[in-house]
């Protein structure tokens, strides 16, 4: 099988769906690079166990991408601090803090910790394609240490908040396709070949405005998650997270 790049949405606790989804697109961690567009924690009961996959996985195969997303940083923030802001509780956090305490697992997570610290803000590869959780405020620049406008996690950052880049494609998509000779060029989306986010949760598979791709495909929620081979656009998706936790309350 040739060796393929897989980029997929945010998975907010459920780590069936993770699994699904692997097996689904027959993942080959050897040869495939998959990138994670954050908001791994959260929502679902099994934060734990994503991490923990995933650090297992990196130690074996260390060309895989985490990218942070708001999610992650209050993780971050409570496995390094122990900081529990009620914002990140009453949004899945408490199902996240639930999932450390089983069987006291919290005594034993500086590796998790060590995970948290190394996912990066976003990943810009050889193709000059960008990974990033939500976008960025593009009248500002691209966000080389852009500044949080949420209060919201100590490390918390513009890019894993901002949604008008995403609002704002979807607005000149429709703006071209109606009028062609109507829009001139959006910066924000020409300087990259694509651009693929995640956090703005959908109801259908990947969207696509431009050459911007949203992944979040609402698994925190009753949805799904998505992964998808980035040269072809064929996806995968796992059954709805609702149905995989049954009795859970999710996000």
């Amino acid at each position: 099988m040739k060796s393929r790049t897989l980029v997929m949405g945010d998975i907010h606790g459920g780590f069936k769906a993770l699994l699904q989804v692997l097996e689904r697109c027959e993942f080959n961690p050897k040869e495939d690079t998959l990138i994670q567009l954050g908001d791994i924690a959260d929502g679902w009961s099994e934060t734990w166990e994503i991490v923990d996959y995933f650090i297992k996985l990196k130690e074996k195969h260390p060309h895989h991408i985490f990218i942070r997303g708001n999610h992650d940083n209050w993780l971050h923030d409570y496995l390094l601090y122990g900081m529990q802001p009620l914002i990140w509780t009453q949004q899945g956090g408490k199902a996240t803090i639930d999932s450390y305490l089983k069987d006291d697992r919290i005594a034993n997570v500086e590796k998790h910790r060590e995970f948290m610290r190394n996912q990066i803000d976003y990943h810009i590869d050889d193709k000059n394609r960008l990974f990033i959780h939500g976008g960025w405020y593009y009248p500002s620049g691209f966000p080389e240490g852009a500044t949080s406008k949420v209060n919201a996690g100590t490390i918390a950052k513009e890019c894993h908040w901002d949604r008008s880049l995403f609002e704002t494609a979807k607005s000149a998509h429709l703006m071209r396709k109606n009028s062609p000779l109507a829009y001139k060029k959006f910066t924000a989306l020409d300087q990259f070949n694509e651009v693929y986010i995640g956090h703005t949760a959908r109801d259908k598979g990947p969207e696509n405005y431009l050459n911007l791709w949203n992944i979040d495909t609402g698994a925190g929620w009753s949805g799904v998650l998505t992964i998808m081979d980035i040269d072809t656009k064929e996806n995968w998706q796992s059954d709805k997270l609702s149905e995989l936790y049954f009795g859970e309350n999710g996000r």
